[in-house]
């Protein structure tokens, strides 16, 4: 009978080292996935992180070009010129206009040369006709700026800092560093001309050009 009890005694203890066995090897298993899924998933995290990062140092590369183009433009350098000052003088290109190095200018030549052609009976002069084409230019490339926004390239608080001066003096009524004439005439050529984006562009910093 004791013999009988020992060898039943016997198997139950194999039978626990071996389950005991089997539940270690389970635990190790997990243990081993555990330990691949969160190496991968660290992985995966420092990857994102990694992109992201570079993507950042790449808008800022591109912001900092496009930037730096934009005041480089002597165009747009001339524009904003006259944009900041109420009378001064801007540096003409080799013959742009006769016998002229430079040409002086006020808030009143601005005004004439933002008329629209309902406004005009006898044409521009040639320092209006100039003008008007520096102004082209400068809300050309700032219409640049909303196709950049829209297609995702960049956001408009990457290029606030930058602009935010001279698209306050363009479009923030508040703002007097022009006179309220010329602010209302160049509302008034964005409208009648179309520049439909650049409206928008405005619209952005909170800036709704109204006429």
């Amino acid at each position: 009978m004791m013999k009988i009890i020992t060898g039943i005694v016997g198997i139950l203890l194999v039978l626990i080292i071996e389950a005991i066995k089997y539940q270690l090897f389970m635990a190790l298993d997990l243990a081993i996935k555990l330990g691949v899924f969160v190496v991968s998933l660290i992985a995966l995290i420092k990857g994102v992180y990694e992109y992201q990062k570079a993507q950042k140092w790449k808008k800022a590369e591109f912001v900092s070009k496009e930037i730096k183009e934009f005041f480089s433009d002597f165009d747009v350098k001339r524009a904003l010129l006259m944009l900041d000052w109420g009378n001064n003088e801007i540096d003409l290109r080799p013959n742009e206009i006769a016998r002229k190095k430079k040409l002086e200018f006020d808030d009143k030549i601005i005004e004439a040369a933002l008329k629209t052609h309902l406004e005009v009976d006898d044409g521009f002069t040639e320092e209006e006709a100039l003008v008007k084409t520096i102004f082209d230019v400068l809300f050309d490339k700032l219409i640049m700026f909303e196709h950049f926004i829209k297609s995702g390239l960049v956001k408009s608080d990457d290029i606030k800092p930058y602009l935010i001066y001279w698209i306050e003096i363009i479009a923030n009524p508040l703002n007097d560093r022009k006179p309220e004439f010329v602010k209302e005439q160049m509302f008034k050529y964005i409208d009648l001309y179309g520049y439909q984006e650049l409206r928008r562009f405005f619209e952005r910093f909170g800036f709704k050009i109204k006429y």
